[in-house]
């Protein structure tokens, strides 16, 4: 006669799914190992992108805040089909850490998601620190080489942190750019950013107070945490090409709306029109959606080299997806 736990366990089911976990030092070495064929997977989806719209089917993505207290949770889902032999299914649940009662130093947590294409299962789940520092740097760059890059610019960053140093990493390995002036508020993270670059042949990381990386940039990207706007037309003048990726938060901002006069504004989603400084602009009136530009339909597009070209991205579930998909393929 079956017992009880035998009769249980065959009307119940019970079995677990198969699903790796990839850590955060897994995700940092395959970006590292494989980040040319990184962007040039990237680089292949936003062409097939550009030209067939439909591939990619991504909501808004949700964001949710506590009453009393700093930051928020969002949820990002994002299926893409038509690009890999197979859909594409991921969602990405992440929180802005500011309170940093547990988890400390990581203003990213959470988890992102890699769907089975057929059956529906979670089989990747991926520590989404280095992983969402990495893909938002990937995408400013992407936007520099389609929309305004030329070879030797010296190129200017504002804020040592993950996405400035993922960024110089793409910048050089990528598109050969060597030349790069750092700043930062933390003196100490400074001198690691210059000592993290120094096996790179040919590469020149020279540390500059914030007014002197404005006037020597012609490319300028920007990934901080500030509270106040710090770049605006004045500070900027030379500069051809402007990245902004840390103002993705309602309390949050980068750039001075006086910034976009006589650019062209370009971001990866109009959605982000109502997110950081881009809402804030529109909520006051000084930004109409309609003279914000879509990257996609500029990938492979002749460059206009006639304006100053801004470039605000905070985030989408598309470059989540892509990256999901890359690291579970690459990860041993």
């Amino acid at each position: 006669m079956n017992s009880p736990k035998t009769i249980e366990q065959k009307l119940l089911r019970l079995q677990d799914e198969p699903c790796k976990h990839f850590t955060e030092k897994q995700i940092h070495a395959a970006l590292m190992k494989h980040t040319k064929l990184y962007m040039n997977q990237l680089e292949r989806l936003y062409l097939l992108y550009k030209s067939k719209k439909s591939i990619v089917d991504y909501p808004r993505k949700n964001v949710f805040t506590t009453p009393g207290l700093k930051g928020d949770f969002r949820v990002m889902p994002c299926v893409i089909g038509g690009f890999d032999r197979s859909p594409i299914k991921a969602v990405k649940v992440i929180g802005t850490n500011e309170e940093q009662r547990t988890v400390k130093d990581k203003i990213s947590v959470g988890k992102a998601l890699l769907l089975h294409p057929k059956d529906n299962y979670v089989e990747g789940i991926f520590d989404v620190c280095a992983f969402s520092s990495f893909r938002t740097a990937a995408i400013s760059v992407l936007a520099l080489k389609h929309l305004t890059f030329e070879k030797n610019m010296s190129v200017g960053l504002i804020g040592a942190g993950r996405i400035g140093y993922y960024t110089a990493n793409l910048l050089y390995d990528w598109l050969g750019i060597k030349n790069f002036y750092v700043t930062d508020i933390n003196k100490n993270r400074m001198k690691l950013f210059k000592q993290a670059f120094r096996n790179k042949k040919g590469c020149h990381i020279q540390t500059m107070n914030f007014n002197e990386t404005c006037r020597s940039a012609q490319a300028l990207f920007l990934a901080t945490d500030s509270r106040k706007a710090l770049v605006n037309a004045h500070n900027t003048q030379t500069v051809q090409f402007i990245s902004s990726v840390g103002a993705d938060a309602e309390n949050l901002s980068e750039l001075h709306k006086n910034t976009i006069k006589g650019s062209r504004l370009v971001t990866d989603s109009l959605d982000n029109i109502y997110f950081g400084d881009m809402n804030r602009w529109r909520k006051a009136g000084a930004l109409k959606k309609n003279i914000v530009e879509e990257l996609r339909p500029l990938i492979g597009k002749k460059k206009k080299n006639n304006k100053k070209i801004i470039f605000i991205s905070t985030g989408t579930a598309v470059q989540d997806a892509f990256s999901c998909r890359f690291l579970f393929k690459h990860i041993k």
